[in-house]
């Protein structure tokens, strides 16, 4: 008996059953990326090192005017460790600390020695305790170095201030909005933090109780200096 010969299927037929089978695939490749992106973790924010720096947008004084600042502006989102992005150096100070007051001319140093590598912003806070009572005149001030008296709890003018004149960005805090977020309460603190804003340093970590000791400028120089 001859053998029946097999039907060809319809073309039609054959073009649905493709494209069925590209549509299948691309679902499961589409559900594997949302679950992808659904077990990721999810970065801690804070300040503590590893973590992301909490963002924060306030009027930052730059030298010529105030003008609005975004922290993660600065980021390099897709830094993967290259020397190339810069990192970030986060000062936390009080125009009427004198222990700011004694810093400036280790920021001055810092900053010379740094700021091909590094951008620097200053968080100006207002500590409520007494003589700590700043103006956006006195930040203008202890920045550029000029003559305003009140600066380092009403005992100098701003002018006298250790350091050279600051040529980076200084935001207006005086509301502590940013420290209470960061979870500070007193000053000077400083955080160095990589091109993507995860914290690599913090200062309480190492200068606090049970800390190594690590000074600003040793950090800077172990983290940034070796790459």
């Amino acid at each position: 008996m001859a053998r029946r010969r097999a039907k060809a299927a319809p073309k039609g037929k054959e073009e649905d059953v493709r494209t069925v089978a590209m549509l299948v695939t691309a679902g499961i490749i589409s559900l594997v990326v949302a679950i992808s992106v659904i077990l990721a973790p999810i970065p801690q924010v804070g300040p503590d090192e590893g973590n992301q720096a909490p963002d924060f947008v306030a009027d930052a004084y730059n030298g010529f005017g105030w003008d609005e600042y975004r922290l993660s502006d600065n980021y390099d989102w897709d830094w993967n460790g290259s020397s190339d992005s810069k990192w970030m150096l986060i000062y936390f100070m009080d125009t009427d600390c004198p222990y700011c007051w004694v810093d400036g001319d280790e920021m001055s140093q810092l900053h010379s020695q740094w700021s091909d590598r590094v951008n620097f912003v200053t968080v100006a806070a207002e500590l409520s305790i007494p003589n700590h009572d700043s103006t956006r005149g006195e930040i203008e001030a202890f920045r550029d170095k000029t003559s305003y008296f009140g600066c380092n709890s009403d005992r100098d003018d701003c002018i006298d201030r250790p350091g050279t004149p600051n040529d980076w960005p200084y935001v207006d805090d005086r509301s502590m909005t940013i420290m209470n977020t960061w979870g500070l309460s007193g000053t000077p603190v400083s955080f160095i933090l990589e091109p993507d804003g995860t914290v690599a340093w913090n200062k309480n970590k190492h200068q606090g109780q049970g800390g190594d000791g690590e000074e600003l400028s040793e950090a800077l120089q172990r983290l940034v200096g070796g790459q």
